[in-house]
């Protein structure tokens, strides 16, 4: 992403690189695999068998399913029918002591691998306990930052753009070369919270009798009860183990020393910006922030009773799994809410501001997720994947005038974009790999369709493409949650 001088902020094509004629990779794939089918059946004298593998190949590059290409779903939707036609569906959880190391494996598939740690750590000089999870799957431990910002809506066009640079400025130093940090992750959280707690505290106050103006300021509490959002900005940085130098430690150890000294340097740039940040997340306030992220309408429990029974009588760990997990094609149920995540498929093809997203980020009357991962690229890889991205570009190009095909104005716009990042890279500003996925959350099917299109209403007003994850919701699902757990990226700003 790259700034003008009158403030502007642009995207580049979002579209991956074409492999043939036009092609996506995995459109590519079929097509080919179904020639060399042919080829084969061919050879053995037998073309009749041969021409199902073109037939084939068509129809998983250019068929879809639930207005989903094939290509894109076929993999995730015949596991999805595997594991439910093997009555593996829902998930229920097996035990109810605690997820200690004898239980680590209770949980749902979409959450495998990940185990929460209570470590002691220094932060400001002293000791706290910090929440660090660790991903077997992925080889890596991540810890959890609340941020604060303030000001940032009603602040002008220059302070906003101070405002982002100074962001900028706070993670570029992340995609140095060797840095042991594989990803940052962003995660806004906004859920209804009504007008109640506001009541409470007028009910303390010593109030006249009623007035015309207090059932008109009742009245008016009301109208607002329903729009009324609170807003969570949670920031995951997340250490790669294979990135450590264990210096004869055990890597596990080493990984969390660096992931908090990394953490630690973060946050100090982060206030620099601008930004208030809270020490990472102790064990107790991340479990609370899952639970709540996965079923909203326990927020009452989750409040008065924090702790599981196992942590209670010393057995185990806090609690932070869901019960039952029920993934489905369009949607995953978690305990008593059901979310939909949707994937950013398209960035702002035009010119935007810095307050580009405010659409989506305050919109009200929904309680959605919003999760931005960031991945940081070395300059040196950076600029050898741009050169090569230009060189398959400019080969697509001349293939397609070589066979007679006209190139259309995305292409040429798709070329100028990787020039761009090219002559940027050259002058040293850092690369980050981007993704984002958009989770809704509501107690019901229905509830959940009418959130969603007021959610996507709201990205289209922010110029986003947001496309659901047919037959990975409960992946969705386990990216949306503060955990370090990562999706496929492929963007970059």
């Amino acid at each position: 992403m790259s700034s003008t001088s009158s403030s502007r902020y642009r995207f580049g094509d979002s579209t991956r690189a074409s492999l043939l004629l036009g092609l996506s990779v995995r459109q590519s794939v079929p097509l080919v695999a179904g020639v060399l089918w042919l080829t084969l059946w061919l050879m053995a004298g037998v073309p009749i068998v041969g021409l199902v593998g073109p037939a084939v190949g068509v129809v998983f590059a250019f068929g879809r399913w639930r207005n989903a290409p094939l290509f894109d779903i076929a993999a995730p939707g015949l596991r999805l029918w595997w594991t439910r036609r093997r009555n593996r569906s829902p998930w229920v959880k097996s035990s109810l002591l605690g997820e200690g190391h004898e239980h680590q494996g209770d949980l749902p598939g979409a959450l495998l691998g990940l185990e929460m740690l209570d470590v002691s750590v220094d932060w400001h000089a002293g000791r706290r306990r910090v929440a660090v999870v660790r991903d077997r799957h992925a080889g890596s431990v991540s810890a959890v930052m609340q941020v604060t910002g303030s000001g940032f809506a009603v602040a002008s066009l220059r302070e906003q753009d101070g405002l982002v640079a100074g962001w900028g400025g706070a993670i570029g130093p992340l995609a140095r070369a060797q840095c042991p940090v594989s990803r940052i992750t962003w995660q806004e959280w906004a859920h209804p919270i009504g007008v109640s707690g506001h009541r409470i505290f007028l009910d303390g106050l010593d109030r006249p009798m009623a007035t015309r103006a207090s059932n008109d300021y009742d009245a008016l509490l009301d109208l607002q009860a329903p729009f009324t959002t609170a807003h969570e900005v949670l920031l995951t940085l997340a250490v790669d183990l294979r990135r450590v130098r264990a210096r004869r430690r055990q890597p596990l150890a080493a990984a969390i020393d660096t992931l908090v000294d990394e953490a630690r340097l973060l946050a100090s740039r982060l206030e620099s910006a601008g930004l208030r940040v809270d020490g990472p997340l102790s064990p107790l306030e991340l479990s609370t922030a899952i639970r709540l992220r996965s079923d909203p309408s326990r927020s009452t429990q989750v409040a008065s009773v924090r702790r599981s029974l196992a942590a209670a009588v010393g057995r185990g760990v806090l609690e932070w799994g869901p019960m039952v997990v029920d993934a489905k094609w369009d949607a995953v149920s978690v305990d008593g809410s059901v979310h939909r995540s949707f994937r950013v498929a398209g960035w702002p093809m035009l010119p935007v501001g810095a307050d580009w997203m405010a659409p989506l980020l305050a919109g009200e009357g929904a309680t959605r997720t919003v999760t931005v991962v960031l991945e940081p690229v070395p300059l040196h890889r950076a600029a050898a994947d741009a050169n090569r991205q230009l060189t398959s570009i400019e080969a697509d190009h001349a293939q397609k005038e070589r066979h007679g095909f006209r190139l259309t104005a995305r292409e040429r716009r798709r070329q100028a974009d990787v020039e761009t990042r090219e002559r940027e890279l050259a002058e040293g500003h850092p690369e980050f790999r981007h993704a984002a996925i958009v989770t809704v959350t509501a107690s019901g099917l229905d509830e959940l369709d009418d959130a969603c299109a007021r959610v996507e209403q709201a990205a289209a007003q922010s110029m986003l493409d947001l496309r659901p994850l047919a037959a990975r919701q409960a992946e969705g699902w386990a990216a949306s949650l503060p955990m370090g757990r990562s999706f496929t990226t492929g963007a970059r700003a």
